[in-house]
């Protein structure tokens, strides 16, 4: 009797143990099914560790890549392809956040229910707010430098262009050696992957803070003689500036003025601002990750200075620093950057709803406001309207982040067109690119004139 209880107890346990398994892999079926077909050596949707499957278009039907007689095959425009390497990847899957590796479950069609079949087995289309030729354009006057550039719509949040450099020919890769430092990070994409210390671009956070909390900050006078001792450690500035208001010492990118009002803010108000204006918030584009940035959050009063002025251990990426652009050109709002606008399979149905961007308050309309017409004074009395598209109204805050062991600074520019012909917010970084506003300005606003001519062609 004892055997045969023993003998039943076995048999229970077993059928426990598969019930347990059936749960365990159903579970990893449905939720990770997709990854188990996306892995590369899945032949029946790789060839070679090529996705050869679906197709990614521009928002004017222009596609980026495709499958043609089981042949992938990316834009007619080498400067195109180039241009949209990082977003859309390249044939090798080496760019983490590319949508070709990141959709890839979505560009096949898989299912749970058929898995990747589909009647023509062409797979499912992406159409993106990417503006191919504005991006083109962007790749161009980046010149083959490292850097970035990204442009969105901050009323609907549409992502017209985003490019990172160092890029190559998708069609065509180059065999890229490890100590090739003119490749270096080529499979990041600067825009969304990598933080840099932002310089004066992240003063406009300062005053952001400052205009809120500080009450008679448009009443202060400032007084720059180069540079300041606080606490037996120098704040140096890059320009003798004298005395100087609120306005001014935004234009002038005073750090003696920045420095004295990061003081006034303290730390808590400091780190409360970077976090409200995003700068150290995690971010998403259509779910791909972005890289959150950082600030130091304590320390003593030259150490404040320096993270207000945005130097010492700020780091930041440029998608972040292009959304807080946009937060103020859209009256305090911010509404969610996104890049695909849709996706349809093989028979033209639509397998997503549209949706309606994230719409978030990040600071009060005067606020936003009174920043943007600083920003703007920027422009007219330092940048120079002339250096930019007529008509635009270009607001914009320049950086020239300072590196240490005598590299070259980081050339940054952000701002917007308060136009409302063209809702556009801005960023362009060149990597150790020397000045900011002749370096990076210069070259968005070339591209921005391409926007202002294909707009008004329209």
């Amino acid at each position: 009797m004892k055997k045969v209880k023993r003998r039943a107890m076995s048999v229970l346990l077993i059928i426990l143990c598969l019930m347990v398994g059936v749960g365990v892999f159903s579970y990893r079926f449905f939720h990770d099914g997709s990854q188990w077909v996306n892995f590369t050596a899945n032949k029946h949707i790789y060839a070679n560790g090529v996705l050869i499957g679906g197709a990614i278009y521009d928002r004017d039907g222009n596609p980026l890549v495709h499958t043609e007689d089981g042949v992938r095959k990316y834009s007619d425009n080498k400067n195109v392809r180039c241009a949209t390497m990082h977003i859309v990847g390249d044939k090798k899957s080496n760019i983490a956040t590319s949508l070709q590796k990141v959709y890839a479950d979505e560009l096949m069609g898989y299912n749970i229910i058929n898995g990747t079949y589909s009647v023509s087995g062409t797979g499912n289309s992406i159409y993106t707010t990417l503006d191919a030729d504005i991006c083109a354009a962007a790749y161009k006057q980046l010149k083959g430098k490292k850097g970035a550039m990204c442009i969105y719509n901050y009323r609907t949040g549409e992502v017209i262009c985003l490019v990172s450099t160092p890029t190559y020919d998708p069609e065509n890769p180059p065999v890229i050696s490890a100590d090739d430092d003119s490749y270096e990070g080529v499979y990041l994409n600067r825009v969304l992957s990598s933080r840099f210390t932002p310089g004066s671009t992240y003063k406009l956070v300062t005053a952001a803070a400052a205009i809120d909390t500080i009450d008679d900050i448009f009443d202060q006078t400032f007084v720059c003689h180069r540079y300041e001792i606080i606490n037996g450690q120098k704040i140096v500035c890059s320009g003798t500036h004298h005395e100087e208001d609120f306005p001014q010492a935004l234009a002038n990118s005073c750090n003696i003025a920045f420095g004295n009002i990061s003081r006034q803010l303290g730390w808590e108000t400091t780190v409360r601002y970077a976090r409200q204006l995003g700068i150290t918030e995690a971010h998403t584009l259509n779910g791909i990750k972005v890289v959150k940035g950082s600030i130091a959050t304590s320390g003593g009063e030259n150490e404040l200075s320096w993270t207000g002025i945005g130097q010492h251990n700020d780091l930041v990426s440029p998608f972040a620093m292009m959304r807080c652009a946009g937060i103020i050109a859209n009256h305090g709002m911010c509404v969610e950057p996104y890049l695909i606008e849709k996706i349809t399979d093989s028979s033209g149905f639509r397998r997503t709803l549209p949706v309606s961007p994230d719409s978030t308050r990040c600071l009060s309309r005067n606020t936003a406001d009174q920043l943007a017409e600083m920003m703007r004074n920027n422009v007219l009395t330092k940048y120079g309207e002339e250096n930019f598209p007529q008509g635009m109204e270009i607001c914009a805050k320049s950086g020239t982040a300072e590196l240490d062991g005598g590299q070259t600074s980081h050339a940054w520019f952000i701002g917007f067109c308060r136009n409302e012909n063209y809702p556009y917010a801005f960023v362009s970084f060149v990597q150790n690119g020397g000045n900011g506003a002749r370096v990076a300005g210069g070259a968005v606003s070339k591209v921005l004139a391409e926007i202002q001519s294909k707009t008004d062609e329209a």
